[in-house]
């Protein structure tokens, strides 16, 4: 038995954030700790007795929020007995930082509209995501790639872009079987299906870290969601924004794009000896934002590190991580950097 924590505003996106955490407890048979953070009224000349009266009406919105979120999901009797509520006075990302201390998986929506103050909005997904002590889920704040509200990945100028890269190197490399002889993406592959990752959950592959950890907790969900597991790495090897590629360097681009498929390969390899999960592998020449963002669009989840080096180096501490968490269309899984055993 585990413990999840899931952070609720009262916003849809928290809503949202509550199904999936019930989900992932029904299927552990884990505790589910829902938690709503307000803040007192900054009002330095406010009579105490009305400031007070404010923060009885910050707490009540957010004890309602918790009431309504688990009475809607129409639980059972036990399940009642082991989902419980609280109220933290405070900074939403700080209560949620420290819960996750002592939880297995803390869940948390993209983006909250929500009614108190303290809500969950994207910068406070954001620092739980990078500064969590657990792995942290964070649900987008729409359904999918065609929800209206919001613009999906796969009309993205930069999925165009790899799209665009797939065309162009076909006959490289790019995709394999991890068990049993590796397969190559031969030339007339569709470009829509080398991005179609329906039924497989995603992970973010760092090459040079070897990360065999990473993908074996993406394992643990893919066998739990029953999905495959997909490895993705990308470096960008096509492109360069400081003027030609010089005639050398374009020749050394595929044996480059081979070498890093074939290490790709010998990683997937050893994550599906460890693993009943059919465990596939692509190789991207793209950035990795843009390789895991157009992912995400057929995705049911994705799979990232706190730390990366190589393909996804700053991942989860800069502009790589913004752009991912920013674009995506499929739930993302941040785990805690670990070393290698």
């Amino acid at each position: 038995m585990g413990h999840i924590v899931v952070g609720i505003d009262g916003s849809e996106n928290s809503l949202h954030a509550f199904d999936h955490a019930l989900t992932l407890a029904r299927g552990r048979n884990a505790a589910l700790e829902a938690v709503a953070a307000y803040t007192e009224p900054g009002y330095g000349y406010t009579p105490a007795a009305a400031s007070a009266s404010r923060a009885g009406d910050a707490r009540t919105l957010a004890r309602a929020a918790l009431d309504e979120t688990v009475a809607s999901a129409g639980l059972s009797e036990d399940e009642e007995r082991r989902v419980t509520t609280t109220v933290v006075e405070g900074d939403a990302a700080k209560a949620l930082i420290e819960a996750s201390a002592t939880a297995d998986l803390t869940v948390v929506g993209q983006r909250g509209r929500g009614r108190i103050s303290g809500r969950f909005m994207g910068s406070v997904s954001s620092s739980v995501a990078a500064h969590g002590q657990c792995p942290t889920l964070v649900i987008p704040g729409h359904t999918g790639p065609h929800d209206d509200a919001e613009p999906s990945s796969a009309a993205d100028p930069l999925s165009e872009d790899l799209k665009a890269a797939l065309d162009a190197a076909a006959a490289e490399r790019g995709d394999g079987l991890a068990r049993g002889a590796h397969a190559s993406a031969d030339a007339g592959d569709d470009v829509e299906k080398m991005l179609d990752f329906s039924g497989s959950v995603v992970v973010g592959t760092d090459l040079q870290a070897e990360p065999i950890t990473l993908a074996l907790v993406a394992a643990e969900y893919a066998q739990q969601l029953g999905h495959t597991l997909t490895l993705v790495a990308a470096h960008r090897f096509s492109a360069t924004a400081w003027g030609p590629v010089s005639p050398i360097y374009g020749a050394q681009v595929p044996q480059m794009r081979r070498d890093f498929a074939d290490r790709l390969a010998l990683i997937a390899g050893k994550v599906a000896e460890k693993t009943s999960v059919p465990v596939r592998w692509r190789f991207f020449d793209a950035a990795p934002a843009t390789a895991l963002g157009a992912a995400s669009a057929t995705a049911p989840l994705v799979v990232v590190g706190t730390r990366g080096r190589g393909g996804f180096a700053g991942l989860l501490l800069g502009s790589v991580s913004q752009s991912l968490l920013n674009r995506t269309d499929a739930p993302v899984l941040v785990v805690p950097h670990t070393r290698e055993n």
